[in-house]
């Protein structure tokens, strides 16, 4: 059993060795069927419906990471996304949300509003422990699923950042969130570049708990393929925003 599930992996791998390497710190395209490995997925209606790629990303900390990049249908409210393409779609983000207690009095203003639902293609950029390379599984407990690293290596994982740059000048940027579920790394939420992570009130009021308030947003896109091949991405390896 041991050996078949080895042998998977190993042709697993082959085909990610196909995917072009990512360089901490250089600039490519988020999303591009020009790639390798990109690849676009229809409506019923024969209509661009969602694209997916993958990039293997080299940052000198750990192994290569096998990351996979997919922009699919959603529904998600308001208050959770923001949407560069079609800024009215999204939450609208401005100076009022850089202080927990403008950004609360903000949200109770217009929380109908945020509560409302809006679609698109929700964006995720993840890297799944069944992608890991062969020699990465080695490292990890086969009944738990666990990882055997270097708590300092988890630390320095979860110090790696991706940052989106869109037509326009806005960029957006997520901390990578390490886990130890089925999913080894993930990018969740994204905050505005410029000025960090949004403020987190310790209790939120009741009156706003229908309202996700996070550090940053789901980055919701357009059912356009030209313009989702226009994103521009960079993994950085940061401090801490905690240091």
């Amino acid at each position: 059993m041991a050996h078949k599930q080895n042998r998977w992996i190993e042709e697993r791998d082959e085909l990610w060795n196909a995917i072009q390497i990512v360089q901490q710190g250089e600039t490519f395209p988020l999303l591009h069927l020009a790639k390798n490995g990109t690849i676009t997925r229809l409506d019923d209606h024969g209509f661009f419906g969602g694209i997916a790629s993958r990039i293997r990303l080299q940052t000198g900390l750990f192994d290569t990471l096998n990351i996979s990049i997919a922009a699919a249908p959603y529904v998600m409210q308001r208050g959770s996304v923001v949407a560069p393409f079609e800024r009215c779609k999204g939450y609208p983000l401005d100076q009022e949300d850089f202080s927990v207690q403008s950004r609360i009095k903000k949200i109770v203003r217009i929380k109908s509003e945020l509560a409302e639902n809006v679609e698109g293609l929700g964006l995720v950029v993840f890297a799944a422990y069944e992608d890991l390379p062969l020699h990465s599984k080695m490292r990890l407990n086969p009944e738990s699923n666990f990882a055997f690293l270097n708590p300092e290596i988890v630390t320095l994982l979860e110090r790696i950042f991706l940052t989106l740059a869109f037509p326009g000048g806005s960029s957006f940027t997520a901390r990578a969130i390490y886990t130890t579920s089925r999913l080894f790394l993930l990018f969740r939420t994204f905050f505005p570049t410029d000025t960090g992570p949004l403020p987190i009130p310790k209790n939120v009021p009741e009156d706003v708990d229908n309202v996700a308030i996070e550090e940053g947003f789901h980055i919701l896109l357009p059912f356009d393929v030209e313009q989702v091949q226009t994103i521009r991405a960079k993994f950085l390896l940061l401090p801490g925003t905690g240091d």
